[in-house]
């Protein structure tokens, strides 16, 4: 009789953990970030009991998509994914879609995200293949310090900002005369595909057309080139491969146009002398680079009802708490929170950037975007770093790469 009532005892306690539904949480981040979302999940875990949050971190794009098509394939797949919008394409057919009514059911309101950011993520009848959490977009990172030294006022471009296109030659022009030689005011490398594309936005171009069967970057991207050969010829944007990090750390440069996942580290280690604000415009069209986390769920892993429900239970918190992942350096996806005070007041360089998501832009949801933008990488090299090109000649011999990976898809999974 004792040793049964033992047995009911340790039975009774460990019901609780038999209990527990496991959620695998799979994510890209793998830097500083990651240490944010692991505090959300922790807290997590100790207010719900029944669910277990396991955060599987990923960090390649590459690897990521790899894992998340064999775990597809075989039914393995983590059961809630925090992924890239551009790493989205290839799977849109395997993610478990909503209706605006089932969201706000959950207490989502999927009306509160910039229209922007979900461009490319609502299906032909109105459902939704993800979340949109946030915005990683781009933004003026300058030093204050050579400000001064050049004569300008520190706080201009936070002031004036957006800065046009004459005002920020304007203040390059004035910074060279504090550069150190061998450097350049504005030091990003001439090489990064995101700088040019973000720029072919404002110039008033796309990779693609929107149905995705041409390219449609060849004008835009000669004037964009053509604007950077201008800044090349008067010393104020590189000509050769640069490190911009350390060069604009060490104040030998002094503005980035870069991603707001910069904005937390510089502060802490630059204090007064960094300074940040919108990102320029510089072109014709009012636009800036960004991309998106979306929460997004594998179908095939949501079929049991009592597994689906503790992962929207994870996934509503993750909305309710959205602030607490912000803190990371990362802009709002939502109006609510971008544009409150309480956001402006806990994180005011955050703010300043996130004022910009109403005419953000992201890559276009075709499945191979980043194969083709590379393909234009080394003839923005031919033009910018080795001189052996024309702008209209490397934009000519890009198109008709980029038209041949277009056709190939088609090819495959036809009209």
């Amino acid at each position: 009789m004792r040793k049964l009532l033992v047995f009911l005892v340790v039975l009774v306690l460990a019901l609780p953990l038999i209990a527990k539904i496991q959620i695998t949480f799979m994510t890209p981040l793998s830097g500083a970030d990651g240490a944010y979302m692991d505090q959300i999940i922790q807290k997590f875990n100790e207010t719900h009991p029944d669910i277990e949050i396991v955060h599987l971190v990923v960090g390649s794009s590459l690897e990521y998509k790899q894992k998340l098509a064999t775990g597809i394939s075989t039914k393995s797949a983590p059961q809630v994914l925090f992924i890239r919008k551009h790493d989205m394409p290839l799977f849109l057919d395997h993610f478990r879609t909503f209706t605006k009514e089932e969201l706000q059911q959950w207490g989502i309101d999927i009306d509160d995200i910039y229209p922007s950011v979900l461009e490319g993520l609502v299906t032909k009848d109105g459902k939704y293949y993800g979340i949109p959490i946030d915005v990683w977009i781009f933004y003026m990172a300058y030093r204050k310090d050579n400000f001064k030294k050049a004569g300008l006022d520190p706080d201009l471009p936070l002031k004036e900002g957006p800065l046009n296109s004459e005002q920020f030659v304007n203040v390059l022009r004035a910074l060279r005369k504090v550069t150190p030689e061998g450097s350049f005011p504005w030091c990003e490398s001439p090489s990064w595909d995101w700088e040019f594309v973000h720029l072919l936005w404002q110039f008033g171009g796309d990779i693609l057309t929107p149905d995705f069967k041409r390219p449609a970057f060849k004008e835009a991207g000669i004037k964009v080139l053509k604007f950077l050969q201008e800044l090349q010829k008067e010393g104020l944007y590189p000509d050769q491969p640069i490190d911009a990090g350390p060069t604009f750390e060490s104040g030998a440069g002094s503005i980035l146009i870069t991603g707001i996942w910069t904005i937390n580290p510089w502060l802490d280690l630059l204090g007064n002398d960094f300074g940040y604000a919108p990102a320029p415009q510089l072109g014709t069209t009012k636009s800036v680079f960004g991309g998106s986390h979306v929460i997004a769920i594998p179908k095939v892993m949501v079929e049991d009802e009592k597994t689906f429900n503790a992962v929207m239970t994870w996934v509503k918190y993750l909305w309710d708490h959205a602030i607490e992942w912000y803190a990371a350096g990362q802009t709002p996806a939502r109006k609510s929170i971008a544009e409150s005070e309480e956001f402006k007041e806990k994180f005011p360089h955050l703010y300043v950037a996130a004022q910009q998501v109403s005419y953000v832009k992201t890559f276009q949801m075709f499945p191979y975007i980043a194969e083709i933008l590379a393909e234009i990488v080394p003839y923005i090299e031919e033009v910018l770093i080795n001189k052996s090109m024309t702008p209209e000649e490397a934009m000519e011999e890009a198109e008709m790469v980029a038209q041949e990976i277009i056709d190939d898809y088609w090819a495959t999974v036809g009209e």
